[in-house]
């Protein structure tokens, strides 16, 4: 494949990065609608499995569990050998996930007597391991777009690079969550599903490998690029744990760890029981399916939007924490309207601005935490901010079990959950979750504030280039006025005619 240089300096762009991001954002899609579907349909799925709500819940939940001690592995992974490893991890568990999915509903395969184990709750057990290898795949999906933003986009490039990455995450959930009910009526059409979203998984496989051949380009786009790469050259395990301890004491970083985690992980949770809460007030899963798909479609408008007027303006921080507040004041109004039944207007209103703010947050939130890191390897931050999102999911998740209540049994008639799913009343752990929502904005826009480390380091060093190229003109021009006039090593001497 032929490669544009799209400059001839010290540094250059690659017309290979496209298909290196096109790759990144399929396995987030690819991913994401393997994690979210069962969820999308939660009550079908227990009726095809004959599971109850806790067994149909583990199915999403999952992820949380095995994501924790994976986003640790897929850091070092991808900080000793690179984004082209840390890349083909991601997807090849990614597709055994899918596969394993496959086989266990099976259309055609049942229990008889030359199978006796070949029962529901053998294929259920078979498609939550499934389930665990896309969980275990996801932290190294997650924690790449920085580093190709790094690795193979230029400074003015690099945040709206990172938002369209951002941006494929909420695109697989909002396909997996709001695509699974249109098709997924039944039981009988779980099989159906699995092989539908198994084909994502297997063309992004194939992407990855016959396009993502190396984790850099020839020459770099960028000189905090440059230093970055020449950083990464021979690092030890012992220089690895050295790093992640610099990062757990950097306190700027672990404002973003904790702020932007929660909000992570209020998203998780919320994504994963989003059609429990719905159906217990009498919403369908179509509707809970539009309210997801508004909610992570107008994403695209926000993360859009905040990547733009960034680039174009700067005050990162800034819109940053105004996204953030505005996303957290929908994430309470969701969740106040979503107690009642008959709200189906407002629901999807305020879902739609939820999308709009925290996914115009999400990818400025990656980029701080690049720029609060520098020099370290930009998918660790990344990777940790998932890894808090995925630990107080799971919080979130056991909180939510614990808070829950039955159903008055006026509000029971009007559930429509299928299934061994029971409705309940989440109004508790609703109001928890407003609680919990208040406490982060508060504690990211009163206490975050920080240098911009990278930033600096690219001004810094063109500066001294410019400063460089300005000193070798001026001796040229010396020279020529003055032919008596040379330098060595940048010091005037005379020589003798």
């Amino acid at each position: 494949m032929s490669e544009e240089n799209v400059n001839h300096s010290e540094f250059q762009l690659y017309t290979r990065r496209w298909l290196v991001l096109a790759a990144l954002a399929l396995l987030n899609i690819a991913n994401n609608i393997l994690w979210i579907s069962y969820a999308a349909v939660a009550d079908v799925t227990g009726k095809y499995f004959e599971a109850g709500t806790d067994e149909v819940d583990l199915l999403g939940t999952v992820s949380f569990i095995v994501g924790v001690p994976t986003c640790l592995i897929s850091t070092y992974i991808v900080d000793r050998y690179g984004l082209r490893v840390g890349l083909n991890c991601g997807s090849i568990l990614t597709v055994l996930g899918g596969i394993l999915r496959a086989i266990s509903t099976i259309p055609g395969f049942q229990q008889d007597s030359e199978t006796p184990w070949w029962n529901l709750e053998t294929q259920y057990y078979i498609s939550l391991v499934g389930q665990a290898l896309t969980g275990i795949g996801n932290p190294f999906a997650v924690s790449l777009p920085t580093k190709v933003s790094q690795n193979w986009f230029g400074e003015n490039e690099r945040g709206m690079a990172t938002s369209l990455l951002a941006l494929s995450l909420p695109l697989g959930i909002a396909l997996g969550q709001g695509c699974s009910p249109l098709f997924v009526i039944e039981a009988k059409d779980v099989p159906l599903m699995n092989v539908v979203w198994l084909i994502p998984a297997i063309i992004t496989q194939l992407l990855v490998t016959f396009t993502v051949t190396t984790s850099h380009p020839p020459i770099p786009p960028s000189m905090s690029s440059k230093l970055a790469k020449e950083a990464e050259k021979g690092q030890t395990f012992k220089e690895y744990l050295s790093r992640m301890k610099s990062i757990f004491t950097n306190k700027e970083y672990m404002i973003l760890f904790v702020s932007i985690g929660g909000a992570v992980g209020y998203f998780n949770v919320f994504s994963t029981q989003l059609s429990q809460f719905m159906c217990s007030r009498g919403y369908d899963n179509v509707s809970s399916g539009l309210a997801g798909s508004l909610l992570l479609g107008t994403g695209f408008i926000g993360a859009i939007a905040s990547g733009w007027f960034v680039e174009k303006y700067g005050y990162i921080e800034e819109v940053a924490k105004i996204f953030y507040a505005i996303a957290g004041i929908m994430g309470i109004l969701i969740g106040q309207f979503m107690r009642h039944s008959g709200q189906r207007f407002w629901i999807m209103f305020f879902c739609s601005m939820f999308g709009i703010f925290g996914f115009g947050m999400y990818p400025l939130g990656l980029e701080l935490s690049v720029e609060v890191t520098y020099p370290l390897d930009e998918s660790i931050g990344t990777a940790l901010i998932f890894m808090s999102g995925q630990l107080q999911g799971f919080i979130m998740v056991m909180v939510s079990a614990a808070l829950e209540q039955d159903l008055s049994k006026e509000d029971e008639e009007k559930a429509v959950c299928l299934g061994s799913v029971k409705p309940k009343d989440h109004t508790r752990f609703i109001i928890f979750l407003s609680c919990f929502l208040t406490c982060l904005n508060i504690f990211f826009i009163l206490i975050f504030k920080t240098k911009f480390k990278r930033s600096e380091a690219d001004k810094t060093n063109v500066n001294t280039a410019a400063e460089a190229n300005n000193k070798i003109e001026d001796d040229a021009t010396a020279e020529h006025d003055n032919p008596g006039f040379e330098t060595d090593n940048n010091r005037p001497i005379l020589t003798t005619l």
